[in-house]
Parts: C-alpha cells; structure tokens; sequence
C-alpha cells in the first residue's frame, strides 16, 4: 500500500478580475495566489486554506481535517505576514522509507502577503510654486508613478485624472494643458490581489502653461500719430489669472531689459527720434509672455514730418527695398500752431495733396519720393519762405521689388532617371536652393504630397515611402515676395528579389541538402519592380565577395554555402544564401 505525500491545495482563481463600476471606483483585483520565476507561493492572507492529502501530485486527495484544532481548520489563515511554514516532524527517505538521521523536518514554505504596494509620485520637468496651499506647474510637467510591495510584488498600478475611469499607468503621466485644476488619484494592486487605499494617494495641482498678458497705458499722446512729449506718462500693467506675475521688464529700442518697478517710464534719456518700446512679463512657473511693442515718436520740438512704410519693408547695406504691397504714410507734427498741410511727388511729377496712405509704383528699380509740410504760420519743415522753390524737401529713395527668388533644386545620392521620371532611394537626399538679386533670399520651405503646412528648409531632405511624391518648395524674399517650384519624384525602398538556378537537377538529398555533380553550375538573378537590379555580388564559402558576371562554378567537394546579394540602381540590396553538397 502506498504512502499518502502530504500536500497543501490552496484554491484560487486562475485569473484576476477587474470591474470598473463608474468613474470614481477602484478596479478591484481578486484575491489570489502568486507563485514566482522562482517557484516562491504568495499567498493573500485574506484566503482561507483548506489542506488536502494526496498520494499522486495530480490529484485532490483528502481533504485533511483536525480534531484538536477543529475549530480554526477547514478553512484555517495564515496568521504571519510572510513566511509560514507547514511541516511534518522527521524527514523519512523516499527509497528506504526510514527516518533521517540525525532527524531533520520538513518545511513547505508559504509566504502570506496581506499587505498593499505603496505608491509614490514624483513630478518633473516643469517649474514649480505653491502659494497658499495651491500647487503650480508650468510648461513640460511629466508624472511618474511609481510603486513597491514587500510581498508578491506590484502588478498593476491605476490612475484617474478628474473623476475620469481608472486607466492602468504604463509610462509617464503627461497633464492636459487646457485643465486648470488637475485632481490626480493613484493606486496599485499586487501579485495576490491587496489593493492600495487610493484615499492616502490623492493630489490636486494647478497647470499654468498661459503666459501672463501686459498692457502699456499712456496719457499725453497724440494717439493717432503715436507721438508723445516729455511730459507723457506711460504705466505698465501686468496680469496673471493663476500662478502670478513674479516680474516684468520693459527696454527702448535696442537698449538691455530692465525690470519695471512699477513707476511712470522715464523719457528724457530718449531723442527726438522714433522709438519701441518693448516689454514682457514672465509668471511664477517660467511662463514668458511674448514680447510686445509700441512704436513712438518723441517730440522735443516742431515742427517735424515723418514717413511710415506699412507693408512689407527690407534694409540692408543702407538700401531700402519695398514690394508692390508696400505703402507710404506721411505724419507731419507741429506742437505750437499746427499742420496746415503736407504734399508729395514721386520721381520727379507734379507734386500732389497728401491725404491718406499710398502705394509706391508698381515699377520695380529705384524710387525717389520727395515731400514737405508746411504749418499755419507757412513754416515748412525745412527753411523759411513762401516760395515753394525755396522749400527743404525730404526725400527717400526705396527700391521697389516685385519678383520672388529664382529657384533651384538638385539631388544629393543614389537617384536614377527613365524618360521624365526620377527614381530617389531611400537614403537620397533633395537639396533646395534660391537666389534674388534684389532684395535678398529671406527663407526657402517645402511641402510633401500636397501637406498645407510649409516646413522651413535648413539641409538637404529625404523622402520616404514608395512611390510618386510631389515636392513644392517656396523662396521668399525679404519683402515677402515669393515664388513656386514643384516636381516629382519617385522613392524606390524595396531591394531586388534575390534567385538562384542550378544548371542540373540534383543527384538526391543528404542532410536536407541537395546533391550536384561537379560540373554544377549555378546563375543568380535579381528581380526589381522599379529601378531594376544593377549589380549582383556572391561569396562561396566565406570568401571575399565578387562581382556576379558569369554563372558560377568550380565548386569544393563537400558542402558549399553560396551567400549572394542583389542591388538596385538606387543602392537598395537584400542578401540570399543557398547550401547544397557536390559529390
């Protein structure tokens, strides 16, 4: 009769079962069993256990029952956090059937695990402030989640964000921008079914990616004109609705930035001159509010006329150059009496009534513009007189330009041409180039397959995919005059399909090779649905690679390996190998 083996059958689900009830609801895991890579049993603490006899590993046996312990068994629970034991009290030799000696027990090692992982977030990459108990994160905020368990181990970890459904985390947390509060809960489940209290896990935070917003206010300013005196007075009033302003900064022209402390702008260093003013504030979380200007004319004395350009406009090398959408804007400004009126001519015509805005000739090549204005006592802004000859005239000289960038483009690489096709390969590249003669190249882009959104160009390009692609690339000028070019081109990614004939049958197989006379030949070839293959290279056996020309021969008696590739024209290959036995 044979020996019953004492075995411990603890009955679980073979998997863990998730419901996600509503919103703010746990996925709750079921409580389980977990056995390790390593053959270590976890076991909830909260399971009951039920212990079973059996002679056969493969069998339920008999339940084991006690009567002196009848009260706490069937189902018993492991009453110590890890490690338990169940054990019988002298080993007994499975050949001999005899007791060990010296006696030793034997233990079945159960590691009860009633206790939760603990999860800790950690937030990076972005600026923090916290104000009043309120919690501020900037630009870039990452959230990673991460747990330990003394016991089974962690199995899943769970986040909800704004009463949304639990998700299971599985890589960085990255907050909508667009939410202003942002409620984050976390938990995470183990091996054996413990669930963490999500209570002890609950952050709430504030996302501030919005720049702050800056006015400037001014009293004493000819607000159609934008001319101030000395005795203006211009504020700086910044806001910000969530983290706050830590600073603002306001510069003249080309001057350094200054923090503003909130007092009247000073003036007087300034001259009678056009000017910016330029300014910005900046958020407690590293939030920059893009720079804002107003431009000015401060008047220390009349009277003065100015010419404004609205449109586009280009200097360089002391050469001003203008497009055909260009205007000019004369502003004349007389602090006693006032502007009586102010006239101009173009190239030499009769001189005209200014009264709004115009558009410069739509002639390209040089301009000069001539004008004056005179006040209500007949000053004029040059000399003294009445005779319109004897008048100061301003004068601008513009260049006026209306052509966009001559364009050029060329490939860099592996390419090949059939009738008006060119066919690029993979690693080819497609260089763009402009030239203008007049006002400058200010930017060249480019859009692939008809894409809206134009991507500047700043080195060569490849283009990837296989098959027609339309290339339209742009030149800009510095007045924003602009022109198109466009072509096609043709991607070929995919290698020839490599293949190889044999010129005899063979004799019959050995070793799940082939077998070949001596006399054997073999051909390679190469199939290409595009360019065509160019060029085949094979190696027999390891040796350095040749170029394929004529059908190979001369084979090695014994087993011979034939490692050949195929190339297109593009430079796109695949490698093939075939092993056979010549007798």
């Amino acid at each position: 009769m044979k020996k019953l083996r004492f075995i411990a059958i603890i009955i679980v689900s073979e998997i863990f079962c998730f419901t996600a009830l509503n919103a703010q609801t746990e996925i709750i895991p079921e409580k389980t069993s977990y056995e390790d890579s390593s053959g270590l049993l976890y076991w909830n603490k909260d399971l009951p256990v039920y212990l079973h006899l059996s002679s056969k590993p493969d069998e339920k046996g008999n339940l084991l029952n006690s009567k002196v312990s009848a009260k706490y068994t069937n189902p018993f629970y492991f009453d110590t956090e890890g490690i338990n034991y169940m054990r019988t009290r002298y080993a007994v030799d499975t050949a001999t059937r005899k007791t060990v000696n010296p006696h030793i027990e034997i233990l079945w090692e159960v590691y009860a695990d009633g206790k939760a992982p603990l999860t800790k977030a950690k937030f990076s990459d972005a600026k923090k402030y916290v104000f009043e108990g309120k919690t501020f994160y900037g630009k870039g905020l990452r959230i990673l989640l991460n747990a330990e368990d003394a016991g089974s181990g962690v199995k899943d970890i769970y986040y909800s964000v704004n009463s949304e459904p639990y998700k299971k985390y599985t890589t960085k947390l990255i907050p909508n921008p667009n939410e202003k509060i942002c409620e984050l809960k976390y938990y995470a489940t183990d091996n054996t079914g413990n669930i963490e209290d999500v209570k002890k896990n609950k952050i709430t935070f504030f996302i501030d990616e919005d720049a702050p917003e800056t006015f400037h206010n001014i009293t004493g300013i000819d607000i159609k004109r934008s001319i101030i005196a000395l005795n203006t007075k211009i504020y700086l009033d910044a806001s910000d609705s969530k983290s706050g302003i830590k600073a603002t900064y306001y510069k003249f022209d080309k001057g350094p930035y200054i923090p503003y402390n909130g007092n009247i702008l000073p003036l007087k260093q300034l001259t009678e001159d056009h000017h910016t003013l330029t300014y910005y504030s900046e958020d407690k979380v590293g939030n920059k509010e893009t720079p804002k200007t107003f431009e000015f004319f401060l008047d220390k004395s009349a009277p003065i006329l100015t010419s404004d350009v609205l449109g586009d406009r280009f200097i360089v090398n002391n050469k001003i150059y203008f497009s055909g959408r260009t205007k000019l804007k004369l502003t004349a400004v007389d602090n006693k009496s006032g502007v009586k009126e102010v006239k101009y001519e173009i190239d030499g015509s009769e001189f005209k009534k200014y009264t709004q805005p115009f558009y410069l000739p739509k002639e390209p090549g040089y301009h000069i513009i001539k004008y004056y204005a005179i006040d209500r006592m007949n000053n004029n802004t040059g000399i003294s007189g009445n005779n319109v000859k004897n008048y100061k005239y301003s004068t601008k000289k513009i260049y006026v330009d209306l052509v966009g960038p001559t364009l050029k483009h060329s490939f860099i690489g592996k390419r090949f041409y059939t009738r008006d096709t060119v066919f690029l390969g993979k690693n080819s590249k497609i260089k763009l180039s402009a030239v203008d003669t007049e006002s400058g190249l200010q930017y060249i882009s480019y859009s692939i397959d008809g894409v809206q959104k134009e991507t500047m160009y700043k080195e060569p390009f490849t283009v990837s995919g296989n098959g027609k692609h339309l290339i339209e690339y742009f030149g800009y000028d510095n007045v924003n005059n602009r022109n198109i070019g466009r072509f096609y081109v043709k991607v070929d990614e995919n290698p020839p399909e490599p293949n190889y004939t044999f010129s005899v049958k063979p004799y019959r197989t050995e070793n799940n090779l082939n077998v070949y006379p001596s006399y054997v030949m073999v051909y390679l070839s190469g199939v290409d649905r595009m360019t065509g293959t160019e060029q085949i290279f094979y190696s027999v056996n390891g040796s350095i690679e040749k170029l394929y020309t004529i059908p190979i021969s001369g084979f090695t008696k014994g087993k011979n390996t034939l490692k050949f590739k195929t190339v297109d024209k593009l430079g796109n290959e695949k490698y093939d190998k075939v092993s056979f036995i010549i007798e």
